[in-house]
């Protein structure tokens, strides 16, 4: 029996990652990156990168606050994609090699 969808029908092509980066709040986001390859990363940037505009677009045609399970499932996959989109574009790791540990850090909200 197949599971029940955790995006919008338009963005079904990304499902196989919603398992993985639809995370609630920037701290677990924070710590998937941290956790994963830098080649895991790179695999899920190419695959929602080209259409973030497009979800932005879907998204803005709903309330923040009223957004239906899997429009928000949309919404923390794309935030997981600004979160690691530093570590694709810029540090080619997913943390900055010559930065303070990133374990010492916490998200305070």
């Amino acid at each position: 029996m197949a599971s029940e969808p955790m995006l919008p029908a338009p963005f079904a092509a990304w499902e196989p990652y919603a398992a993985t980066w639809c995370l609630a709040t920037e701290h677990a986001r924070r710590e998937r990156r941290m956790h994963s390859t830098q080649a895991q990363l790179e695999q899920f940037y190419k695959a929602v990168k080209p259409r973030l505009d497009e979800a932005i677009q879907y998204l803005n045609g709903f309330q923040l606050d009223q957004l239906p399970a899997r429009e928000r499932n949309l919404l923390n996959l794309t935030l997981s994609l600004v979160e690691i989109s530093v570590a694709v574009e810029l540090f080619f790791n997913p943390w900055p090699l010559d930065a303070y540990p990133w374990h010492e850090f916490t998200v305070a909200y």
